[in-house]
């Protein structure tokens, strides 16, 4: 990967294009799960499903750079600053004006994006990487960050309710980014500007610009095997339109069930009975649209409609087969039992399955006060977190880089380079899954 592509991380990108394109609705072979403004709530299951441990919004440091006592701390420098001029946070002006977002509602309510993941990662990597940096210009990043955070939760509500169109919400969504880029110009010098996002400033727009080339417009469109732009040419303009619609409303329709969630306004079996509501009223609508040729078109087949599945190569590993041989999951999907076996010492095989069998034991735990209402689900998910982040620091510790890269590599490449803890994938990666069709990945919340 070059530098050019290297990690941007930006803050915010996991969620920027979420209204765009949360284009796996469906969740095969699974019960349905609720998703909201970014933050996601995690199945509660008797045993380690197959998607147990592969998401990595939802894993997070054993030994978190923010703690909550640590947050609390830089809250308190947040809120004595509020009220004096700082020259390193400003608004973007022109999205204020295109959202009609009053500044007082801003500053009210932008604090409660502080307790989504992609923030509380986000600070993560932060005080992971500029160690030294002025509790000013944290305080700062705090204040960019979740202003926009919460510009972008207005900016998806505007585009899913049909305030503006695809073109205006895609350079919105550029312009956001751009804004937010230029907050760490201001207040980090060269070196820890290049440590934070591993690009050089000067190349940040065009490769922004870049990324939103070509961003479709019909995120829905699950059929692989024909381009998008002949998907359009063999479809009406107007169906696509109402299915874009139905689509849309679909989405808002998540967003809005995981904020009930967050409020405490939902429990998780109303929000699957209320998800799967609305999911089932998006396929009714395709099947009344559509013809069976223009959904085979769409979607791949009618099949693929109506579970959100995209074909895919068939994975190394069937079904629990690697927990059944091995006693832990397999995360990289090209890694077969066989090939751990052949790579990996038998003594460190056993290990690890210790260490999963431990992690999977005080999970069910946890599962088991949360369901006797013992703890909150915000407490869960943190302690949750650190269970998984305790399992990779043990697993790291006797495990060589590409033995690791071997077993939990979620990407699938095991000879990629590894970024900085916390830091994800490339931007043009995390673009490619936020605007191809997959699997919505869990998150936590942390308590701060």
């Amino acid at each position: 990967m070059n530098k050019r592509n290297k990690i941007i991380y930006i803050a915010v990108f996991f969620v920027c294009l979420s209204a765009l394109a949360i284009s796996y609705y469906m969740f095969p072979e699974e019960d349905p799960m609720p998703e909201g403004s970014g933050d996601f709530v995690r199945e509660q299951t008797s045993g380690p499903s197959r998607d147990a441990g592969k998401n990595a919004l939802f894993e997070n440091n054993t030994s978190p750079a923010v703690s909550p006592a640590g947050q609390a701390d830089l809250d308190s420098v947040t809120d004595a600053a509020s009220s004096e001029p700082d020259p390193y946070v400003s608004y973007p002006d022109a999205l204020l004006e295109l959202l009609s977002i009053d500044m007082g509602d801003l500053l009210a309510n932008r604090d409660a994006f502080k307790n989504t993941i992609i923030h509380v990662e986000w600070m993560d990597r932060v005080n992971a990487i500029l160690k030294n940096l002025d509790p000013v210009k944290r305080a700062a990043i705090i204040r960019n960050q979740t202003t926009l955070l919460y510009i972008k939760d207005k900016l998806n509500e505007a585009y899913l309710t049909g305030k503006i169109d695809h073109a205006t919400f895609i350079k919105a969504l550029a312009d956001l980014m751009k804004w937010h880029q230029k907050t760490y110009e201001s207040m980090l010098t060269n070196d820890e500007y290049l440590a934070l996002f591993e690009i050089a400033p000067e190349h940040v727009d065009d490769t922004i610009d870049g990324l939103f080339d070509g961003a479709p417009e019909y995120s829905f469109i699950l059929n692989q095997g024909i381009p998008a732009h002949e998907v359009t040419q063999q479809v009406q303009g107007y169906k696509l339109e109402e299915v874009n619609s139905h689509f849309k409303r679909m989405v808002w329709d998540r967003e809005q069930i995981g904020k009930k969630i967050n409020a405490g306004e939902m429990n998780l079996d109303q929000a699957r009975e209320a998800l799967n509501r609305s999911q089932q009223a998006f396929i009714a609508k395709c099947k009344e649209i559509l013809t069976i040729d223009e959904i085979n078109t769409i979607f791949g087949s009618l099949e693929a409609l109506e579970t959100g599945a995209t074909p895919t190569e068939a994975p190394a590993v069937v079904g629990d087969e690697d927990i059944e041989q091995l006693g832990f999951q397999i995360e990289n999907p090209t890694t077969s039992v066989d090939k751990v076996r052949e790579k990996i010492d038998n003594d460190k095989i056993e290990d690890i399955r210790f260490f999963y069998q431990e992690m999977h034991t005080e999970k069910e735990n946890m599962i088991s006060r949360l369901d006797a209402e013992e703890i909150t689900l915000e407490t869960y998910e943190t302690i949750s977190s650190e269970i998984d982040a305790a399992f990779e620091e043990n697993c790291r510790s006797i495990l060589t880089d590409e033995e690791y890269r071997l077993i939990f590599d979620v990407t699938g490449v095991t000879g990629s380079e590894t970024s900085p803890p916390s830091a994800r994938e490339s931007l043009q990666e995390l673009t490619e899954k936020e605007i191809v069709p997959q699997k919505t990945t869990e998150g936590k919340v942390a308590e701060e």
